[in-house]
């Protein structure tokens, strides 16, 4: 008996829905912070004049990423932010044009909101 292979989630189809929800929740201004402590050193980092310059920095990556760059977990990890709290997290690490380097994006969606869990230059493996 031959055993087919099972599909692993997200699928391409999938990470293309995500990333679309992602950019129009965006675009409605939808933008929120799993945790602001977190994010706090993060933007700093990436010397945003102030924390409101990130939302239209991350559309902007998000044209940049394809389901191709997608690093989280199969199936996606949940989330133990309280704000957040069970939600899927979709990472995605690719080569920014942007910012010119290895960069990490990781998100959330609910209810047509994106919620920034993180942003920063990839680490590789150690960024799950």
């Amino acid at each position: 008996m031959v055993k087919q292979a099972k599909t692993e989630r997200p699928s391409v189809r999938e990470l293309n829905k995500k990333l679309q929800e992602a950019r129009t929740a965006l675009e409605c201004g939808n933008g929120l912070f799993a945790n602001v402590r977190s994010a706090a050193g993060e933007l700093n980092d990436l010397r945003l004049g102030d924390s409101g310059d990130v939302w239209p920095l991350i559309l902007e990556l998000l044209d940049e990423i394809e389901p191709e760059n997608y690093v989280g977990r199969r199936p996606p990890e949940r989330s133990y932010e309280a704000k957040i709290y069970g939600k899927e997290l979709f990472a995605f690490a690719w080569e920014s044009e942007r910012l010119r380097e290895r960069m990490y994006l990781k998100f959330a969606l609910q209810e047509g909101r994106f919620y920034y869990v993180s942003l920063h230059p990839s680490k590789e493996r150690g960024e799950l």
